[in-house]
């Protein structure tokens, strides 16, 4: 019986070990796929995220090209419209210009006529002055003339009356 007492155990103890053995291989065998699982998950994750980060980049740089042309686009509308107006104001000023340039002309001649006719309105001025001077002059004479007409009158009228001629005797009276 001694024998059973050492054998049994070693024999269980060999059982045992090839169990754990077996069991300690599976187990190392499924924890080496699990690690080789996750190295190649992480292998699969590190090669999405490079190939995000490069469709990022490209994204990026065709947002950033399409940006590009948008802000020339703007900037090329923007200056056309800018020497549109140009053009425009320049053409305007012209026209301004040779309106302004019309009417000076125009002023310069109203100017001219204006003095013509200040000359013109000076001279029947003068002539309107003297004709009313000579108007005047003739008034005057008249009215001398009728005080010298009523003095020769008074005269004649007085040698009358101081003469002989002036009495006369009265007609006979008819019964």
């Amino acid at each position: 019986m001694n024998k059973f007492y050492f054998i049994l155990p070693v024999v269980l103890l060999v059982a045992f070990i090839a169990y754990y053995h077996q069991f300690s291989l599976h187990e190392a065998e499924i924890e080496h796929q699990k690690q080789v699982a996750a190295e190649q998950q992480k292998a699969k994750e590190d090669a999405d995220k490079k190939a995000a980060i490069a469709k990022a980049a490209v994204d990026a740089q065709q947002r950033e090209a399409e940006q590009r042309a948008k802000d020339e686009a703007a900037l090329a509308e923007h200056r056309a419209k800018w020497e549109a107006n140009m053009k425009q104001m320049a053409d305007e000023k012209a026209k301004y210009q040779a309106e302004a340039d019309r009417f000076a002309k125009e002023a310069s001649d109203l100017d001219i006529k204006l003095d013509q006719l200040h000359e013109a309105h000076s001279k029947a001025s003068e002539e309107l002055f003297d004709l009313q001077k000579q108007i005047e002059q003739a008034k005057i004479d008249r009215r001398l003339a009728d005080l010298e007409i009523q003095r020769t009158y008074d005269m004649v009228t007085q040698k009358v009356v101081s003469s002989n001629l002036a009495t006369y005797a009265p007609p006979p009276a008819k019964k």
